[in-house]
């Protein structure tokens, strides 16, 4: 490809957010996508105030909260609420969300500024000097070389861009062991965000407000179970009802992992003519029998 000004690696809403603030800005941009479709995971599901107040100086605040479901209270543990509406803020609240849904609207905002987004386009070599930067992509159509004069990763936590200019993601693993899961329910909680915890460990569940929940589970009697061995139905009913005396009628989920929760950040956020620009991590989910 003809060079380009700033190539951007990963279309999660790190990237397309940059993709709009370059076309913004006159700058010529690409971004390259290695899912070759735009699935119905959700992975991150809260927007919170201060992120809110950025998207409304773009017009999006409202978009996206009319995508996801306010909420202005909360109970991290029992007995303890926190009044969101106490936030000095002109959006006292969090919103939840799914991360497809402010992709969708991210996306949508950088086409119409000019922002190009190839999908199905994997980064697989990397090259730079004084002048610019070569990329060697991987796509439907076979191999490709894209010359930009700047490149920018926001590929996430296992970021291939990190790996080839050789930035390590520093920081530490914790061993608690985490269930997700996207499910429905024929029982749903009366309350909006529910939540129950004993010696056992802990379950929340989280609406999307399209009829689908995120469900959490920490469940303590299966922390030693391999992180590639698939979470399946039983497995999480189980935890639900031995935690929350119910598993709320979940239905099969749609998505599944297990995770172990991380603190990490990249060691530099620049190598030359190529950025990282990935903020601390607080969890990195590892996949494991996807539905």
């Amino acid at each position: 490809m003809d060079d380009i000004d700033v190539v951007v690696v990963g279309a999660g809403p790190t990237g397309l957010a940059l993709a709009g603030e370059l076309r913004l800005a006159g700058v010529g941009c690409l971004v390259l996508e290695r899912r070759a479709e735009e699935p119905n995971l959700t992975r991150a599901f809260a927007v919170h105030a201060r992120t809110l107040e950025l998207l409304d100086a773009r017009g999006l605040a409202e978009q996206v909260i009319a995508r996801g479901i306010p909420v202005q209270q909360v109970a991290p543990t029992p007995g303890a609420v926190l009044d969101l509406t106490q936030v000095p803020s002109r959006y006292p609240m969090v919103v939840m969300v799914p991360q497809s849904g402010t992709e969708h609207l991210l996306e949508e905002r950088a086409r119409r500024l000019g922002a190009s987004i190839v999908r199905g386009a994997e980064v697989v070599g990397l090259s730079q000097d004084d002048d610019g930067v070569r990329l060697e992509v991987r796509g439907p159509g076979g191999r490709d070389v894209v010359h930009a004069r700047y490149v920018v990763g926001a590929d996430g936590a296992h970021s291939a861009i990190r790996r080839l200019i050789g930035v390590h993601f520093e920081g530490r693993q914790y061993e608690t062991h985490i269930l997700l899961a996207d499910v429905r329910l024929s029982r749903p909680p009366g309350e909006t965000l529910f939540g129950a915890s004993t010696q056992e460990g802990l379950v929340l569940f989280v609406p999307f407000g399209d009829g689908w929940f995120r469900a959490i589970a920490w469940d303590r009697s299966r922390e030693q179970v391999p992180l590639d061995e698939p979470v399946t139905l039983d497995e999480l009913q189980s935890a639900f009802r031995r935690i929350a005396g119910d598993d709320f009628g979940m239905g099969e989920p749609r998505w599944r992992t297990r995770f172990l929760s991380e603190r990490r950040q990249a060691r530099s956020y620049r190598v030359g003519r190529c950025s990282s620009p990935a903020t601390p991590r607080t969890s990195t989910p590892r996949s494991a029998g996807r539905a």
